[in-house]
């Protein structure tokens, strides 16, 4: 069985997949109860949602993570050693992955490479800004988002690093990382080059049939498992974009919401999606099995007792976008 562990209000990332195989094979928790158990049953176990936590929880989080992987069990993102979205870009451009860099709205942005946009360092809400131009522009976004209520140690600035697959023509392509297994996933196209959801009918059957070809042959897996390996991240989604010949990855989102393939025009897509979803719940299954515990772990790790005593105390977040 697998246990795949979310912050409140996230429990429907995983909906198909729990209505796929049941729940004798997988079940979404979230950390308030794990958080508050002192007795958790065998199986993987899954920490999404790191980007999500406070940083006390997340503490908590890391201590249950451990008393699992002593106690024997399978568990996946170490909530202590996960990157989230500024320590991962700064070391995806170190390692010379990504063209692009990333800032801190207070570093020095002498060595900037304009346009850029802000975006808030944790969530997956949409940006803070536009495409920034300017350094003089830059700083009067910066203190509009502040104005807004935003902390100011909360937003990134990130360098722009995009570009069409086609004329006036965006493509967002994505992977899953399943423990060791490299699921690619169909691609996302608009004509802005935000692409988040994507537009129906604008890609052409030329584009359809290259995204079966990468579901098929996986021609990123090795370059995006190194990714991974960096982010320290055993489950969860990277989206990227090929810039000039090469990966450029954006995020990597611990808790991906998988939506069912919808009914689509284009045969290809239709393909594409069936066969993303075979691989993908295979690699599930297979995960799954890597749980040999038999019995219920318990939780008695002396460092939680002081940590659990003072948890109701703090004002938590029950929903980041």
């Amino acid at each position: 069985m697998i246990c795949i562990v979310v912050t409140r209000g996230y429990r429907s990332t995983h909906q198909r997949v729990c209505r796929h195989l049941g729940r004798s094979k997988i079940r979404i928790i979230t950390y308030d109860r794990l958080i508050s158990s002192k007795r958790l049953p065998p199986a993987t176990y899954v920490f999404s949602d790191i980007d999500r936590l406070s940083l006390w929880d997340r503490e908590l989080a890391a201590i249950y993570y451990r008393a699992l992987a002593e106690g024997g069990f399978p568990v996946l993102n170490d909530p202590a050693q996960v990157k989230t979205r500024f320590a991962l870009l700064r070391s995806l451009h170190e390692a010379g992955i990504n063209d692009f860099n990333v800032y801190r709205a207070g570093e020095a942005t002498a060595t900037v490479r304009f346009p850029v946009f802000l975006r808030r360092e944790n969530g997956h809400g949409y940006p803070l800004s536009g495409l920034i131009e300017t350094a003089d522009d830059l700083a009067r976004a910066i203190e509009g988002a502040v104005a807004d209520g935003v902390p100011v140690d909360a937003i990134l600035v990130i360098e722009y690093c995009a570009e069409p697959v086609e004329s006036d023509l965006f493509r967002k392509l994505a992977i899953f990382r399943i423990g060791q297994a490299m699921v690619p996933h169909v691609c996302v196209h608009d004509d802005n080059w935000l692409v988040k959801y994507g537009k129906m009918g604008i890609a052409t059957p030329a584009l359809y049939d290259d995204e079966l070809r990468i579901i098929r042959e996986n021609p990123f897996a090795e370059e995006l498992k190194h990714a991974f390996d960096i982010a320290q991240i055993d489950y969860g989604r990277a989206d990227f974009g090929i810039v000039d010949g090469r990966v450029q990855i954006y995020e990597i989102n611990t808790n991906p919401h998988l939506t069912p393939g919808d009914s689509h025009p284009s045969a290809q897509r239709m393909e594409s999606q069936r066969l993303f979803w075979a691989k993908y719940i295979d690699a599930v299954q297979a995960l799954a099995g890597k749980s040999l515990a038999t019995r219920a772990l318990r939780i008695s790790d002396e460092r939680l007792k002081r940590k659990q005593g003072l948890r109701g105390r703090l004002i938590r977040s029950r929903r980041a976008p």
